[in-house]
């Protein structure tokens, strides 16, 4: 009965991969992938002056600023985020009010950009015909691109404050030391946690579909970590076989960005199949449907 029950979740998981692999040609993934890694590009950028003319109006902003490129160089390959670190750092606008302001809201529009392609796309995966108008959807882009913002910049304002809630109390605990470095450990799984939250709000938010929050979470967790591991693979790839300078020359960086970007744009649609396809699964086989055919 045991080895039966298997063969049916084998057999049931081998049909899944298969019509999953339908849906994403069916979708032209890799086209749309594409897509979003031209809008990512063009929104890459204006969205970083956003963070760092927003931050630099906060009292830690000086101390967070840096950790806005550390962040970029932990997902990024190594290449891609110094050159973006370098474009930004000429592009961000001087401290004047009247720039700074600016910078704020161009950073902002031109960030909305690549939310708008995302949500796009996840429609698309959906099999939805978009209905929202020009204005409704530029709005849900700006208000996902401040949401998102507001995630990162908590993440690494607990980055910068933990240390030194984390030695406070570890010395009340009397087990304070120099080799204790339980916060700085604890990077890789807010890494994740940080992936998988905003992409659990983009597939929840983005689609104009009806869908419970369970369907959002199979699609989000298996994203998360392709994307992780897809990065760190793609960073040792460079490093040990990538000579993009050979053929590309000075344009090398931007390919090895533009490549990054396509991957995990592909890996976000990967999520967004796995949620449509789980939805269509239960309401094609409704749990009543189900309970009656036991």
């Amino acid at each position: 009965m045991g080895n039966m029950n298997l063969s049916r979740k084998l057999k049931r998981a081998w049909l899944f991969l298969l019509r999953l692999q339908r849906e994403m040609g069916y979708d032209d993934a890799m086209g749309m992938a594409a897509q979003i890694a031209f809008y990512a590009m063009m929104g890459l950028f204006p969205f970083m002056i956003f963070l760092l003319s927003f931050v630099s109006t906060f009292p830690l902003g000086e101390k967070l600023q840096p950790l806005l490129f550390d962040s970029l160089e932990d997902q990024m390959p190594v290449e891609a985020a110094q050159y973006v670190t370098d474009i930004v750092m000429e592009l961000i606008p001087e401290h004047n009010q009247g720039l700074l302001s600016f910078g704020l809201l161009a950073g902002l529009w031109g960030a909305s950009m690549a939310i708008g392609a995302l949500i796009t796309t996840i429609n698309r995966a959906y099999n939805i015909r978009p209905r929202r108008n020009i204005v409704t959807q530029k709005i849900l882009s700006i208000v996902l691109t401040l949401g998102l913002s507001g995630l990162w910049l908590v993440a690494l304002s607990i980055v910068l404050v933990g240390p030194g809630w984390t030695q406070e109390a570890f010395q009340y605990l009397g087990i304070a030391s120099e080799t204790n470095t339980f916060f700085t450990s604890v990077r890789l799984p807010m890494a994740f946690f940080l992936n998988l939250v905003a992409l659990s709000i983009l597939y929840y938010v983005a689609p104009e579909a009806k869908q419970r929050f369970v369907w959002i979470l199979p699609g989000a967790f298996t994203s998360t970590i392709l994307w992780l591991l897809a990065s760190s693979v793609f960073r040792i790839f460079l490093a040990n076989f990538g000579h993009y300078n050979k053929t590309y020359g000075s344009l090398a960086t931007v390919v090895i960005l533009m490549i990054w970007l396509w991957i995990s744009g592909l890996i976000f649609l990967l999520g967004a199949e796995i949620n449509a396809l789980m939805r269509r699964k239960e309401e094609e086989d409704p749990p009543e449907r189900v309970r009656l055919l036991r």
